[in-house]
């Protein structure tokens, strides 16, 4: 292992993998630090949607920002299997936002004057598209948005990255950082490793590090529990979001439903009553759906924020501290975007303003601190 980097990461979700990858596609020397395995979290609890508009109800930064992500994913798919050999399972089949009620229908409508490229599709019309479902009053059709297979992405980058020369330390927990001078140093069990700069991608687990360097906690984390089936006929080929259910399918033909939604609760259990909860959305809408092979359930926890924006960007008073988290359920779908932007800004490239506004942590301020863990230090360990 190398004992000192030019960017350290904590954590290994996809987040943390992107920034790595954009990185060293730089030539930047990084060390990513996991405390389970890489992906195996949040991640891998993840659904894999690309929905720009089901997270979107009007234009702005935070639309454009979402729009470009999801447009890097045409080129990256090729570009991480040429250098990982591990495809993401891009799928552009679309997705379709449907309403079940009129209130949902004047929403969706509103939507679709907001953004170019959205069709309107009548209850009959949604039904051609799936005819499963028995009960629709309309929706849009969202052909740019699709889903990839999100472990298959974080494997891809960190595949890539290591290609670059990055390395990767996995089940380790960071205890603590420290900075003598301009030098971070980052301590966990069985040893250290020092850098010039770090960057916090520890997702729900990353509001101790705001708390250690004198900010507010803004982390929200949301328990969400999601189950699979593999039907027997897979007739359905575009990602279907209701007001409270989505279904994804996959590949290899499973459909993924989700997602419960608990806030300020990380446990990780599944629950019974969660998963009786979905299945009863679910076979509201698609009854025939009851006689399929359950496949699996699991849970994840997402790292919300309590601004409901993600937070990227250098710490207002540590120089060369970095978070990149609080993507909520939009951490795949902004994975490429974040990384980039963060590479930009760890390599001092020009970051539009609106960008550095909407995601700063400077709105979770409340002191004034000069180092990560509150104490200068002079090279030899004195305070």
């Amino acid at each position: 292992m190398k004992e000192h980097v030019d960017v350290v990461i904590i954590g290994g979700g996809v987040i943390g993998q992107s920034v790595a990858y954009y990185l060293s596609r730089s030539g930047v020397a990084t060390t990513v630090i996991e405390q389970n395995r890489i992906g195996r979290k949040t991640t891998q609890a993840s659904a894999g949607m690309l929905g720009v508009h089901t997270e979107n109800d009007q234009q702005g930064t935070y639309y454009q920002f979402c729009q470009a992500s999801r447009n890097m994913y045409a080129s990256l798919s090729d570009e991480l299997f040429s250098l990982s050999g591990i495809d993401i399972q891009l799928s552009t089949n679309g997705m379709l936002e449907i309403a079940t009620n009129e209130e949902q229908k004047q929403r969706l409508q509103a939507k679709q004057k907001a953004f170019e490229g959205l069709e309107w599709l009548d209850g009959g019309g949604i039904r051609q598209r799936t005819s499963a479902l028995t009960h629709a009053v309309g929706g849009l059709y969202m052909q740019q948005d699709g889903n990839v297979e999100p472990l298959a992405v974080c494997e891809a980058f960190k595949q890539a990255s290591l290609g670059m020369g990055s390395q990767v330390i996995e089940n380790c927990r960071v205890a603590n950082i420290d900075r003598v001078r301009d030098v971070f140093h980052i301590q966990f069990e069985n040893g250290g490793i020092s850098a010039d700069h770090v960057v916090v991608a520890a997702g729900a687990n990353s509001g101790k590090w705001f708390e250690a360097t004198g900010l507010k906690n803004p982390m929200i984390p949301t328990k969400g529990e999601c189950f699979a089936i593999k039907p027997s006929d897979p007739s359905i080929e575009q990602t279907l979001f209701f007001h409270n259910l989505y279904l994804v399918p996959k590949r290899d033909g499973r459909y993924i439903i989700g997602a419960t939604s608990y806030h300020y609760d990380s446990s990780s259990y599944t629950s019974t009553g969660g998963i009786f909860e979905l299945m009863n959305r679910l076979f509201r809408l698609f009854p025939s759906l009851q006689q399929e092979e359950l496949h699996s359930c699991w849970t994840g926890v997402r790292p919300g924020t309590k601004d409901g924006r993600p937070i990227i960007g250098e710490h207002p008073d540590v120089s060369n501290l970095y978070f990149a988290t609080g993507h909520y359920r939009n951490g795949i779908l902004l994975a490429p975007a974040t990384g980039k932007l963060v590479s930009d800004m760890v390599l001092n490239r020009y970051v539009p303003a609106s960008i550095e506004r909407l995601f700063t942590p400077a709105r979770f301020r409340k002191g004034r601190v000069r180092y990560a863990n509150t104490r200068e230090r002079t090279a030899n360990g004195g305070s």
